[in-house]
């Protein structure tokens, strides 16, 4: 029953930051809002007793992505916003789901044991590894999709660093920069 509670209150919020990333006028909190998104995603994959995808959603999306996302962000718009507002529509929502979050993440570790068996994690880590990057002829291929992944966030990068390389140089950001 408790888990059924957590699952409501985990899909609320990541309804609602999924709904705030697209309402969001400012791309910095739509950014921030997939971030609470993606942190709430990762406690519905721990309620579903997949701890390991959970972490890896948080250190891979909402920690690594994530912060690509807000570099590139920052980068792209920094020229143009001389004032971004303190809090809009989208705060009204995001702070208390980030504070709900928190205190999800607090009760969780107040209940959880603490105590963990060495050998349990070691072969766990072992088959997950054999799984994924299984190159063998029969195997799934679970590692190509990890190339694709690499290549598309690489050609991703380097399309943000030329979009920003040629706005940069252009005779309209000179102009700005003469103004200011």
């Amino acid at each position: 029953m408790l888990a059924l509670i957590y699952f409501i209150i985990l899909a609320v919020i990541a309804l609602g930051a999924a709904t705030c990333v697209l309402l969001s006028r400012h791309p910095l909190y739509g950014a921030l809002s997939l971030v609470v998104s993606m942190v709430s995603l990762a406690g519905i994959y721990g309620l579903l007793g997949s701890p390991f995808l959970g972490v890896v959603q948080v250190m891979v999306y909402a920690g690594a992505i994530m912060m690509l996302v807000t570099f590139v962000i920052m980068v792209l718009n920094g020229a143009r916003d001389s004032r971004t507002p303190m809090f809009d529509k989208v705060s009204l929502f995001i702070i208390p789901a980030v504070l709900v979050l928190a205190a999800l993440v607090g009760v969780a570790l107040v209940r959880a044991p603490l105590g963990f068996d060495a050998a349990t994690i070691r072969g766990s880590v072992a088959v997950t590894s054999e799984t994924l990057f299984d190159v063998a002829q029969g195997g799934p291929g679970y590692f190509i999709l990890f190339e694709v992944l690499g290549l598309l966030l690489l050609s991703a990068m380097v399309a943000a660093v030329l979009m920003a390389k040629k706005r940069l140089g252009s005779v309209d950001s000179e102009n700005v920069e003469e103004k200011h």
